[in-house]
């Protein structure tokens, strides 16, 4: 008879890579999606040769529309935006609101990313999200855009 009981390992919660930028947390109680669409209408309509796109993975579903999403490809965790410019560069942008923090799925796709050498970034307003965009080699010249 083993003395030993093995005891299940209990997971670690994963951290976020500390080189990833984070925009640092605000009061202003805007919401997460109007603060991706002020970006994105602000990128669509001053930037072009930005070209920018939503990854709708949040969002009410039926189990049918669940089911049917992830078959096409759907993944749990994956930024809210990505932002294409030449030579095949991109940034993967997660959006949060003034206090909102990353779930453990969206820690791990975003490690996963920086590893691959993709740039990411938690941003939570327009202009911070231009500017972690130009810090990374993006066409972005603030100007009079915001």
């Amino acid at each position: 008879m083993n003395a030993f009981r093995e005891i299940p390992e209990a997971p670690m919660r994963a951290t976020l890579n500390p080189a990833i930028y984070v925009e640092k947390t605000d009061t202003d109680p805007t919401c997460e999606e109007v603060r991706q669409a002020e970006y994105v209408a602000t990128v669509r309509k001053n930037f072009r040769k930005l070209r920018v796109f939503a990854v709708p993975n949040a969002g009410r579903r039926t189990m049918w529309e669940a089911a049917k999403v992830k078959r096409e490809g759907l993944s749990k965790g994956w930024p809210d935006t990505g932002t294409c410019w030449e030579h095949g560069r991109t940034a993967w942008i997660e959006w949060k609101d003034g206090k909102g923090r990353p779930d453990e799925s969206q820690i791990e796709t975003l490690n996963w990313l920086y590893e691959q050498g993709f740039p990411v970034a938690i941003c939570r307003t327009a202009y911070g999200a231009l500017m972690f965009l130009r810090s990374v080699g993006a066409p972005v010249n603030i100007g009079g855009a915001l």
